[in-house]
């Protein structure tokens, strides 16, 4: 990645706030979406542990399917606002069909909609930021964080909330932040292709003949999808063993604040490492952070395994993000970072959660020993793609040039 200065310039500030503004909705809606929806569907729906594993896998699902889609349609257009404020307001109408469910089969229905719809946006906003970020002097880490300050503050407030007045206000606060997420999509940058340069027609399943590209995206799904048990149920494991649903919005505050450290401070350490190397440090924090889970649900212990959240999510995002930036071209990028979303928050996180989700209903809490199996072999695959490039010195996309993993 191109280095940028911290802050924006005065021509970069603008598209910051844009990008800011949007930020903030809409990692609000996932604070809110992440933690308390299963805790909705549980107390106000009636689900069961395994049933919230089973509606939360549609959407991703749906995610698998249509963030590529989605994310090739920005690439060849050139228009990434435009998309952006589509799918928020999709997002929106989606989201209202939850309000008039509530069978199994139709909940599964309607979480598979909003994720045609909602999930793909992340990673094109990331790929906006990026691109603004290089045009307009400003650290895409800069900008992240301030989506990751959004879900911590968020997650405090709705968590004392829910803890003395119920889950029945978490649909409301949902629907009203997606709202929020629409009317920030006005103030968005317009992005796209530079000045006087031609969309460059490209096919996204050219990206997927590169052997190394796809390594590195089942090694990120596999560490990124180990955190599919502790989005779907940790509130619901902490809250069944005494926590109060405060308490876990801490918890959960706690491991965002973590995220943000990783964002702002260690960045630059990041920099100097290769990113399987990154990668590979995100992977064996999530082996240990996800073993410590299985056995502890005391507060304290849980608040001194949570800070490792920062690498377990943070860096190996990071590390996965500088892999595509410096290897996949610019017209390609959202498309690559499409793909990974379908792969590490789609196939990795379904194969995750339905197989944490069954396990638990049997084994409780050991069931995040699961998960650290999963980020296992992640770190082995990592490994993998790092010796193969030693050797071959392959690039993950065919029209890039060659560079260390």
């Amino acid at each position: 990645m191109p280095a940028m200065r911290g802050g924006a310039s005065s021509g970069g500030l603008r598209p910051w706030l844009g990008l800011a503004a949007f930020y903030t909705a809409s990692f609000a809606v996932l604070a809110v979406y992440m933690q308390f929806f299963p805790v909705w569907l549980r107390r106000e729906r009636g689900l069961t542990e395994a049933q919230i594993a089973v509606v939360l896998s549609a959407q991703t699902l749906a995610r698998t399917f249509a963030g590529p889609l989605w994310s090739h349609g920005v690439d060849r257009s050139g228009r990434p606002r435009a998309f952006l404020r589509g799918l928020a307001l999709a997002s929106c109408a989606a989201f209202a069909v939850f309000g008039a469910v509530d069978e199994l089969l139709l909940l599964w229905a309607a979480a598979f909609l909003f994720g045609v719809v909602y999930s793909p946006m992340h990673p094109i906003v990331d790929a906006l930021a990026l691109q603004e970020g290089a045009r307009g002097g400003f650290a895409f880490g800069r900008v992240r964080l301030v989506g990751s300050l959004s879900f911590l503050v968020v997650v405090l407030v709705v968590g004392a909330w829910v803890e003395h007045r119920g889950a029945g206000i978490v649909f409301g606060l949902l629907l009203g932040g997606l709202a929020a997420t629409v009317v920030a999509g006005l103030v968005l940058p317009a992005g796209g292709h530079a000045a006087g340069a031609p969309a460059v027609p490209t096919r996204w399943w050219d990206l997927l003949r590169s052997p190394p590209f796809v390594w590195l995206l089942v090694a990120s799904s596999l560490i990124q999808g180990s955190h599919a048990l502790y989005y779907n149920l940790s509130t619901v494991h902490w809250t069944q063993h005494g926590l109060g649903e405060g308490e876990a919005a801490w918890l959960w505050a706690e491991g965002v604040l973590a995220e943000i450290v990783v964002f702002f401070v260690a960045r630059s350490s990041f920099d100097r490492l290769r990113p399987t190397t990154v990668m590979m440090l995100g992977g064996a924090a999530a082996v240990v952070r996800w073993t410590v889970l299985a056995e502890v649900t005391s507060f304290t212990g849980l608040l001194l395994a949570n800070w490792l959240h920062g690498f377990t999510f943070g860096a190996t995002y990071l590390g996965t993000l500088r892999a595509l930036d410096r290897r996949v071209p610019a017209h390609q990028r959202a498309t690559a970072q499409g793909l990974l979303g379908a792969a590490s928050s789609g196939i990795g996180m379904v194969l995750a959660a339905l197989v944490g989700g069954f396990v638990y209903e049997r084994w409780a809490g050991r069931a995040f020993l699961t998960m650290a199996a999963f980020a296992l072999v992640g770190i082995g695959l990592c490994w993998l793609l790092r010796q193969k490039a030693d050797r071959a010195q392959t690039p993950l996309a065919n029209s890039t040039t060659a560079k260390p993993a």
